[in-house]
Formats: C-alpha cells, sequence, structure tokens
C-alpha cells in the first residue's frame, strides 16, 4: 500500500463498507490500480455482485473525469497535518488490535490525541443524556474508580452520562478515548469542545469520518460499535429501552464483549433500559467498580493515581449544617429543624456550601452531602 489515504478513498466509493473496502484494496493493491478495473474483475471479488460492480463502474468513470474523491482525500490530508490529527488504517500496526478484530471495523480513523497500549483495556460507560443525580454520582464513583487504577474510559462525548464520564476520568489523572458520531472539526455537542480538547490532551477523540463531517443521526448508530470495539466491557448507568445506550448494549454483545447494568429506582424511567437487559439475561449486575474490574479480569495498576482531594474550611455554622446531611437527601425543612437555624439564614448558608463543594442541591429543595472533603 503505497499511501494509506487509499483507505479514506475507498471510503468514498458507492456501497462500500470496511469488508469491501478492504476486499478491493487487497485485490489491486491501490486505489489507481482500483480505478482500472473492469465490471469482470470486480465481480471476482468477495462481497462484489453485478449490480454493485456497475454502480463501482460508473463512480470509476465519475472520478477520472471529475476528482471529486482525490480533492475532498487532499482537503483532509492537509487539514489532518494542519492541526496535528494522525491518520491510522485498518492494517497500520498502531491501530487497536481489539477494534481491529471486529466485523465491521472502520477502514481508518482520524486520531486528535494519542492511543497506547493500555487503553486496549478500556471500559465503555454510555448512558442517557438525562441522567438523575444518582446516575450521575455512579458514574462518577465508577469512573474515577477506574481511573485511579490506570483503566482507560471510552464513550461518546455526548451530553449526559458521556460527559459526566469522560469528565471523571480527566479530573481523576486518567486516560479517556471520545468516538465523536461527526468529523474531528465539527465536534458535537460544541459545549464539549473543551472536554475533548483536553481528551486529545490525556487520552485520544476518534472519528470514522471526513473532518468536517456533520453530526447526522446515521452516524450515531455506527459510532456506537466502536465505543464498544474499543472496549473490554461496557456498562449502561441509565437508559430508556431505546436510544444510543441501549444500541451500543446490542452491538457490544455482538462483538462478545461483556455487558453490565447499573440498577435502578423502578420509578425511574431511565432504569427501564438496565432492568431490561437484565431481565433479559443480556448483562451482569454492576454493583461496584471493583466487582466490574474483577469480572473483567482487569489487574489494576500497582499504584493507583490517587488526586488529591480538596479540602475547604467551614464555619461553625456550616459544620453543623453538614453533621445533619448525609448521603440520603434531605428536605430543606427537615435541615432547619434538625440543625436549628433559621430558613432565611439556612438557604444563604447552603448556597456557599453548594458553591464550595461540600454539599449538592437536588430538585425540590432537597440537599445531600457532595465530594470535597472539609475541615
Amino acid at each position: 500500500m503505497n499511501d494509506p489515504f487509499d483507505f479514506f478513498r475507498v471510503s468514498l466509493l458507492p456501497n462500500i463498507g470496511s469488508k469491501r473496502g478492504r476486499a478491493l484494496l487487497s485485490a489491486f493493491g491501490s486505489f489507481a490500480e482500483l480505478l482500472r478495473a473492469t465490471e469482470s474483475d470486480l465481480i471476482r471479488i468477495d462481497g462484489i455482485n453485478r449490480l454493485t460492480a456497475r454502480k463501482l463502474r460508473s463512480a470509476f468513470r465519475s472520478e477520472r473525469h471529475e476528482g471529486a474523491i482525490e480533492r475532498m482525500t487532499e482537503k483532509n490530508r492537509s487539514a489532518a497535518a494542519a492541526r496535528g490529527f494522525s491518520f491510522l488504517h485498518v492494517g497500520h500496526a498502531s491501530y487497536p488490535v481489539p477494534l481491529r478484530n471486529i466485523y465491521d471495523p472502520p477502514l481508518f480513523l482520524f486520531c486528535w490525541g494519542e492511543l497506547t497500549d493500555e487503553d486496549q483495556a478500556g471500559i465503555a460507560v454510555v448512558g442517557t443524556r438525562r441522567p438523575s443525580d444518582y446516575g450521575r454520582r455512579v458514574t462518577e464513583e465508577f469512573c474515577r474508580t477506574f481511573a485511579e487504577h490506570g483503566i482507560t474510559i471510552v464513550s461518546g462525548l455526548a451530553f449526559g452520562i458521556d460527559t459526566v464520564a469522560h469528565r471523571t476520568a480527566l479530573r481523576s489523572g486518567g486516560r479517556t478515548l471520545a468516538v465523536l458520531g461527526s468529523g474531528l472539526l465539527r465536534i458535537y455537542p460544541s459545549v464539549n469542545r473543551g472536554i475533548a480538547e483536553e481528551t486529545a490532551g490525556q487520552g485520544c477523540v476518534l472519528s470514522e469520518l471526513p473532518l468536517e463531517a456533520k453530526p447526522d443521526a446515521v452516524n450515531f448508530p455506527r459510532r456506537n460499535r466502536i465505543i464498544s470495539g474499543l472496549c473490554r466491557g461496557l456498562i449502561v448507568v441509565e437508559s430508556a429501552v431505546t436510544g444510543g445506550a441501549m444500541i451500543s448494549a446490542s452491538v457490544a454483545l455482538d462483538q462478545n464483549r461483556d455487558v453490565f447494568v447499573v440498577p435502578g429506582s423502578i420509578y425511574n424511567a431511565m432504569s427501564a433500559g438496565p432492568h431490561s437487559l437484565l431481565r433479559r439475561s443480556m448483562a451482569q449486575l454492576a454493583t461496584s467498580p471493583e466487582q466490574v474490574m474483577e469480572e473483567l479480569a482487569l489487574q489494576p495498576a500497582a499504584s493507583p493515581k490517587q488526586q488529591p482531594k480538596p479540602v475547604v474550611q467551614l464555619s461553625l455554622v456550616e459544620q453543623q449544617i453538614l453533621a445533619q446531611l448525609s448521603e440520603e437527601p434531605l428536605h430543606i425543612d427537615d435541615l432547619a429543624t434538625r440543625s436549628g437555624q433559621p430558613l432565611s439564614s439556612l438557604l444563604t448558608d447552603l448556597l456557599q456550601m453548594e458553591f464550595k463543594g461540600i454539599i449538592r442541591q437536588l430538585p425540590g429543595k432537597y440537599f445531600q452531602r457532595g465530594s470535597t472533603h472539609a475541615n
């Protein structure tokens, strides 16, 4: 293969996916030689019938006259070089081995950041775009523990659980991989560009699409096979019975990956998906990050990457308020009674404590302890 970008070129042909693309390049050696193929040459290739061969011949004629594929290729090659993106084709030595071994691995990946050998024992964490506070807390706990033990966290950079997973990995000093359903120059959602930039410095952002590809709906189911293909196991935190997380779980099972689900409240609609997987014996129950690591036979790092936990000073009144709170939500009226603080001043104190990360406010004026340590 003289030009690695031949994998990019062949991906732009009609009706050509991973298997056919690899077969064509293997048979003809280069895209330039492929353009000279006759119909009889093409139908000798496994997976190419006469109708597909005729469509390809039409595309070849168009390319020889107009050169649209070549212009697109050179545009992406130049843009990738200018921005420091790497290009990995499916035969490249650095292409992730677990992903190469799925049924339909991407012909190529544009990468913003760096892939390492340790990423090949990653865990994917996916879920709803509208997580409950419980879902966020569980995601934070699991991802923080994985990151501290040197396990890479894989997700899709979407709102909700994906965002929490990436952000927690980054804050915990761990590695994370973000797989896009758009091109690297069209980060979606755009508000997560900051997370993408951090990920590029502490992991990798990947896409199998041209650099300026829009986040069209058809891209995301295909994106999900890469998320599960990169990992050893996949965890669904919260999801409805349909949606991207459930597609990821189904694809992961097809790829012979272990699927785990976090149990949720029967009163939460976002528990329906995980509970459905459990009822149908399609997933294992995940009760702790340690249990998941044990089930996947992942050897944690010898010295967990412990990050110093923030410590803040509290006033005497704030200490009295904090003493009444736990992981269980407590309504403000009950908190006022227990702490003996007037409701008016209690609201002010709680706001200051929330700014410090000591407590969390939940819908309905309920409060619970946060993750920051206090003196």
